[in-house]
């Protein structure tokens, strides 16, 4: 028979809810950026399908397909530098304690650089998506930015196990 146990039986490293009162703000932030994304997807939609916009002919075909590539590249990339902003803040290598308030900063730094790639790469999916005429473009792409949005939301739980070392940043 399994029993559960906790996954972290010892107490939080922040007893006075530092980390839960910092996040506050950031969660706003990052909840109307990723409303702006499910935005763009739905406006895609609207504009494309519904009112019918046809892009003006012309545009070369490796046009859309470049900026597609660029938007994927922006949602690889916004992982990597929220990783190497987190890294920065962990400069001890796990070995030192980790000063919680500058952990913090980081975390929300890093977090907010990677929403604002997610972002980036959910509007040039609208670019791709009315330079194409497709609305594909604009729904995968935001949909991907969404995703990745939903996955490094920031938590009070995420902070506290990258500050016991028990989760990479």
């Amino acid at each position: 028979m399994f029993t559960l146990t906790p996954i972290d039986p010892i107490d939080p490293i922040d007893p006075i809810g530092r980390i839960a009162a910092s996040l506050r703000p950031l969660r706003i932030v990052c909840g109307a950026l990723a409303g702006a994304v499910a935005l763009y997807a739905v406006l895609c939609w609207v504009l494309l399908e519904g009112l019918a916009y046809r892009p003006q002919p012309g545009l070369p075909r490796s046009v859309p397909v470049a900026l597609t590539m660029f938007a994927m590249i922006l949602i690889l990339l916004s992982s990597r530098l929220r990783t190497n902003v987190l890294r920065k803040a962990l400069a001890g290598g796990g070995l030192a304690p980790v000063n919680l308030d500058r952990l913090l900063e980081a975390y929300r730094r890093a977090t907010l650089i990677s929403f604002a790639l997610l972002e980036g790469a959910a509007l040039l999916g609208m670019v791709v998506a009315f330079l194409s005429g497709t609305v594909f473009y604009g729904i995968a792409l935001g949909g991907a930015s969404l995703v990745a949005m939903l996955t490094r939301w920031p938590g009070v739980a995420d902070v506290d196990r990258i500050a016991r070392g028990r989760r990479s940043p």
